[in-house]
């Protein structure tokens, strides 16, 4: 038997979770910013220390679980790397503890063909009016139970071949463009000084990516003194601050030395942490980027370069 769930039905769907949950709709438009907001926030107060009482106090976290609902495949994959960032080597308390208040249903408009990285539901076309419904959890498997979904025993299964963008499929060899870029390093491109005079460093392309997670601590202190707060806030490497230390030392002063280590960081570094590179090609940074810097083009450049390199004569 199959369960499925008919198009006309999904607004019923969310508007019936949403007695149940804090639902946030993600099915119509792929958004500027990611799901990654949610958990860790653009900026967030997680602790506070109160002068009087010599008590410190943790945020409380909200009572109603959040749902995001509609998911595509490309952000599923990228919350699954986010979690794994995340909890390796060391758990971040703050980001879990809302993560796992959360449920997460995609929304998938071809045939899946690989397993899934997270999250408790998946809808996934099966014919134009119908979704079948794969339960990834238990959570997942209570939403189902839900009077919008029905069981089949012979529904129409067609198969729709995802149409990846060119991004896409880069970033699913993350051996290569782990290999590229790190050829590009060692052989100093000059692709990086060509994006040096482009980029502006305003860090868009870190705060619109659903993996990138750099982040920044400050303390607030009231001022009368009566209590102060831990904050955290995103950060990226591609700005002129973030390698600046105590005394002014800024270990990448140059943009191009900065953008790079932006490259590096994902292609490389988390290949070697991770075997992912992480970029799972959502195209965020390509449509937001104000100096319209597309990574598609460079990273095709650095490849192409990369694999000339290979096949030419050598002594």
């Amino acid at each position: 038997m199959t369960v499925v769930l008919e198009k006309s039905n999904i607004p019923k769907l969310t508007e019936a979770l949403s007695r149940q949950y804090l639902v946030v709709d993600y099915e119509k438009d792929k958004t500027a910013l990611s799901v990654k907001g949610y958990f860790l926030a653009p900026r967030e107060k997680l602790f506070s220390f109160f002068s009087k009482t010599k008590k410190l106090s943790v945020r409380s976290s909200p009572k109603r679980k959040l749902l995001l609902f509609g998911l595509d495949l490309a952000d599923i994959e990228a919350l699954g790397q986010l979690d794994e960032i995340m909890t390796k080597p060391r758990e971040d308390y703050f980001y879990l503890r809302k993560r796992r208040n959360s449920l997460i249903v995609g929304v998938v408009e071809h045939s899946i063909t690989m397993p899934v990285a997270t999250g408790d539901l998946i809808l996934e076309k099966i014919n134009p009016s119908q979704y079948r419904a794969v339960s990834l959890t238990k959570a997942g498997q209570e939403i189902v139970k839900n009077k919008f979904f029905k069981k089949e025993k012979n529904p129409e299964i067609l198969i729709y071949p995802e149409e990846k963008s060119n991004l896409r499929e880069l970033a699913q060899d993350s051996e290569l463009l782990a290999e590229a870029v790190s050829w590009a390093r060692v052989k100093n491109h000059p692709i990086w000084e060509k994006l040096e005079k482009i980029c502006l460093g305003c860090g868009i392309c870190a705060y619109v990516c659903p993996i990138c997670h750099c982040f920044s601590m400050e303390d607030e202190i009231e001022i009368d003194g009566s209590a102060s707060h831990r904050c955290r806030y995103w950060d990226a490497c591609v700005l002129n601050n973030f390698s600046r230390v105590a005394g002014g030392k800024n270990f990448r002063p140059a943009l191009k030395n900065r953008y790079f280590n932006w490259f590096y960081h994902k292609f490389v570094r988390a290949y070697k942490e991770y075997d992912n590179s992480q970029c799972v090609g959502c195209g965020r940074c390509q449509k937001y980027c104000p100096a319209e810097i597309d990574i598609e083009k460079v990273l095709s450049e650095i490849i192409r370069d990369y694999e000339k390199s290979l096949s030419a004569p050598t002594g």
